[in-house]
């Protein structure tokens, strides 16, 4: 097992919505745990991209919640635990995050990065690239593994529960980060948000309103296949399918440019079999 950090946060409202700990609170958790990670054992994450010129973009995440739910009044403090993990080659990076409240699971946020080689100016320019040398080298045989290739988390022939939707946006500052690109954290949030625009604008039937807004969430897969930039024009494509193999419901999202021919985001969130 490679080395870890673990640390606590207090317990606070907005980390939490009636049914469990949020996505966003969850997903606000990966980066600053990769940097904690990365000035404890290899360097700051400002150092790393302003003298080492190594950067990181997000390309799939992965939260896997656990049952029962706890909410706002179970948790004092959430200790969060995090390990990294790099490939071989240097071009991917694992985040590995656990939370938890006091001996009881929380949920558990997988994520992969896809290492970036940074331009040699002002404007945080990158393209895909390896790991500079010098920090490749701080990682240890044990934090060292072949980074797998996520599979689709529903493969197969879903069974149509709900016809796909669409609403329209525009990628504006709220929505991203220093480089003016998408963050990862609001483009998950604009999916659970499309989710429940179909209860907010009636377009949930067959399925009861519980059904869409009622029960917990059990796990949200996100895969970032190309960035999108302030100001874009954004369309968010949502359906409800049953899962061929396990029948359990979930909501399929997928986000990119109006004209796109397949989206630059796509969001599975897979809903708990019965309420909390």
């Amino acid at each position: 097992m490679g080395r870890q950090i673990s640390y606590a946060e207090p317990g606070v409202t907005t980390m939490f919505s009636p049914l469990q700990l949020r996505p966003r609170a969850l997903l606000g958790l990966v980066l600053p745990c990769f940097a904690r990670w990365l000035a404890e054992y290899v360097t700051t994450y400002p150092a790393m991209v302003e003298t080492y010129r190594s950067a990181v973009v997000i390309a799939s995440t992965r939260i896997e919640y656990a049952a029962p739910h706890p909410g706002f009044t179970d948790v004092p403090w959430l200790t969060v635990r995090c390990a990294l993990s790099i490939d071989p080659k240097g071009e991917w990076i694992q985040v590995e995050v656990d939370c938890s409240t006091g001996e009881r699971p929380a949920a558990h946020v997988s994520t992969a990065l896809r290492v970036l080689a940074v331009a040699g100016d002002d404007s945080l320019a990158a393209r895909p690239g390896v790991l500079h040398p010098a920090l490749r080298k701080k990682f240890t045989e044990a934090e060292t593994l072949t980074t797998p290739r996520l599979p689709d988390p529903h493969p197969g022939h879903p069974t149509a529960v709900l016809p796909p939707t669409h609403w329209s946006t525009f990628i504006s500052r709220s929505h991203a980060e220093v480089a003016d690109q998408w963050s990862f954290i609001e483009m998950v949030e604009l999916a659970t948000q499309a989710r429940e625009r179909l209860f907010v604008q009636d377009l949930h039937a067959p399925l009861p309103p519980r059904q869409v807004v009622g029960i917990p969430t059990r796990t949200l897969h996100a895969v970032f296949r190309r960035p999108m930039y302030v100001y874009d024009q954004c369309r968010v494509t949502s359906c409800a399918n049953l899962d061929p193999e396990t029948s359990q419901l979930y909501f399929h999202h997928r986000i990119g440019p109006p004209d796109a021919a397949r989206p630059h985001l796509t969001v599975w969130e897979t809903l708990e079999s019965s309420g909390p």
